[in-house]
């Protein structure tokens, strides 16, 4: 079954994608930020996809991708963009540093989350 690190530091969001991935039979693990989300791919299986926001303290979602598209290990690690931002410049920068959707909390649905995460995956849940 497939992994996705949900990164966002609101405990709520957290919490609740987390009950919907391992509702819909993914395997999920979450970090509170993007220095976390590092640590956890470090010393940790690394996922088979990221749910990342975009507007956390410690190290932004815009930053981490960025990070993660420098690794050799990471590089082609699928990255959804959720964020309270629609603002063009953000979804732009995104894009550029490889971010496969970009999805806007107050407007996505969660069938269109699910549908990203299980066209990125290729997971279909028996």
């Amino acid at each position: 079954m497939p992994t996705v690190m949900v990164v966002d530091d609101a405990p709520l969001t957290r919490a609740t994608l987390k009950r919907l991935l391992v509702r819909e039979g993914y395997d999920a693990v979450t970090a509170e930020g993007g220095g976390e989300a590092l640590d956890k791919l470090e010393h940790q299986q690394i996922p088979d996809l990221i749910l990342l926001d975009v507007h956390m303290p410690d190290l932004d979602g815009l930053e981490l991708l960025e990070r993660l598209h420098a690794h050799p290990q990471w590089k082609a690690l699928p990255v959804v963009m959720l964020s309270s931002s629609s603002d063009a410049h953000t979804v732009h920068r995104a894009n550029q540093l490889g971010a496969k959707a970009y999805l806007v909390k107050a407007a996505f649905s969660v069938h269109e989350m699910m549908r990203q995460v299980k066209s990125l995956t290729k997971y279909t849940p028996s």
